[in-house]
């Protein structure tokens, strides 16, 4: 049998975004896991962000893509097109577990939710002609995880991991919980440690929603070990700060560290505290945020933070604030318009305030469609690029380099010196389209 799995570009409406350092954790997680079905399977995997390949080329039993929210129109351009040919295509990821009958529009096939539980029935089916509309993939317990394929696709800085999947917390701008449950599931520690040592890539980067929290106690057990028993690995992960302020938050660090945690990019939001309890944040913030960037700080970890502006009927002086508190904080903004995605709180409750409602292409994370005071827009969109353009500009990205603590040497610097780098050249590329 043979499978092409099809991550599609990143840009806005289907441009590529050439600059990325990561290959699509997605794609090869779903090469391990049908490896581990079907060993004799021919897998091919598209990073359509990197790869020029023609659509009308392509010949396989089945093609699955994997989307996000903007980029389900380029996936359902790519479906369609392959359709008319004959191949058949299954659609899976977030996008389409929100709005399957959407996505089943333009798939032969639809895998609603996590799909470990379905894909072999789906393979199955596939070899026996009985394609079925949808497949509703189970939360099931992560142990026994298969190892991803990362043979298929080689010359990334970054290859990926995981240790959980779920989140806790009801922000009301973010489908995890629907997508992977509020309840978290675990891998073993033990599971964790083999699969990074299996493979001889030193640079890593965590896909779990909050790469140390909330249980303290069992984040801490896995940094030991990963400190223990790898040696020479370095990893980035995505997190939030609560688990910092946990009484054994500074242990943690201490074995975060250890482990070779290089950076860490945090849901900070927002710097206003009437938009965090708007957002629906305040409960994975609690307390001293600046204070918990200073321990992380102190602990040899470099910190991005990911921040989101554009909410309804927000001052145009808050992009400014953004950029003066990160230069007193000597850290590296993320910083993105708030998006209402399908599968939030925020996608219903602002629906009659979103312009752009249901035109994915403008869901990407640069563009203005919460609807502002005076309809002003585009000023939004423009404050928003001249973030971008002050926030990286080489003498800023210096000073943060410069910024951090000897402890961090030199991995925390070679890792932010990397991710801005990346940035910075993400951000000149969509100028560059734009233009």
């Amino acid at each position: 049998m043979k499978i092409i799995y099809i991550f599609p570009p990143l840009g806005h409406a289907g441009t590529q975004v050439r600059s990325m350092p990561l290959m699509p954790p997605v794609l090869e997680y779903l090469a391990g896991l049908t490896t581990s079905i079907r060993p004799d399977a021919e897998i091919r995997l598209i990073n359509a962000n990197v790869e020029e390949f023609s659509v009308d080329d392509l010949s396989a039993d089945i093609v699955g893509i994997s989307i996000l929210t903007h980029q389900s129109s380029w996936a359902y351009r790519t479906a369609d097109r392959l359709r008319l040919r004959g191949v058949k295509v299954m659609l899976g990821g977030p996008h389409p577990t929100v709005l399957p009958d959407e996505a089943r529009l333009h798939a032969d096939s639809v895998v609603v939710g996590e799909a470990e539980s379905v894909l072999a029935k789906v393979l199955d089916d596939v070899e026996r002609g009985e394609l079925q509309p949808f497949y509703h993939g189970e939360l099931l317990p992560v142990d026994g995880a298969p190892f991803p394929r990362r043979d298929l696709a080689p010359g990334y800085v970054f290859r990926s991991f995981f240790t959980s999947r779920g989140c806790p917390y009801d922000c009301k701008f973010c489908a995890t919980p629907e997508l992977h449950g509020s309840r978290m599931r675990y891998r073993p520690i033990g599971e964790v440690v083999k699969e990074l040592s299996s493979c001889n890539h030193k640079m890593w980067f965590c896909t779990d929603a909050d790469s140390w929290g909330p249980d303290v106690p069992r984040y801490t057990a896995l940094f030991r070990e990963m400190a223990t028993s790898l040696s020479g690995i370095r990893w980035v992960g995505e997190t939030s700060i609560a688990s910092v302020q946990h009484q054994a938050g500074e242990e943690m660090l201490k074995w975060a560290h250890r482990s070779g945690l290089m950076q860490v990019w945090i849901g900070w939001e927002s710097f206003s505290e009437a938009t965090l309890k708007e957002y629906g944040a305040t409960p994975k913030m609690l307390y001293e945020r600046e204070e918990a960037l200073k321990k992380i700080r102190g602990n040899g970890i470099d910190v991005v933070l990911f921040i989101m502006l554009g909410s309804k009927n927000e001052s145009l002086d808050e992009y400014r604030r953004v950029l003066d508190m990160c230069d007193r904080l000597a850290m590296t903004p993320h910083p993105v318009m708030v998006v209402p995605y399908p599968g939030t709180a925020m996608h219903q409750e602002l629906k009659d305030d979103t312009l752009h409602f249901g035109e994915w292409d403008y869901y990407d994370g640069m563009h203005s469609v919460l609807r502002q005071q005076g309809g002003d827009n585009r000023a939004h969109e423009e404050a928003l690029k001249q973030l971008w353009i002050d926030s990286f500009t080489w003498p800023r990205i210096l000073k943060r380099l410069k910024a951090l603590p000897f402890k961090g040497f030199p991995n925390a610097h070679v890792a932010s010196g990397i991710v801005q780098a990346a940035l910075r050249n993400a951000f000149r590329e969509y100028v560059g389209r734009k233009q």
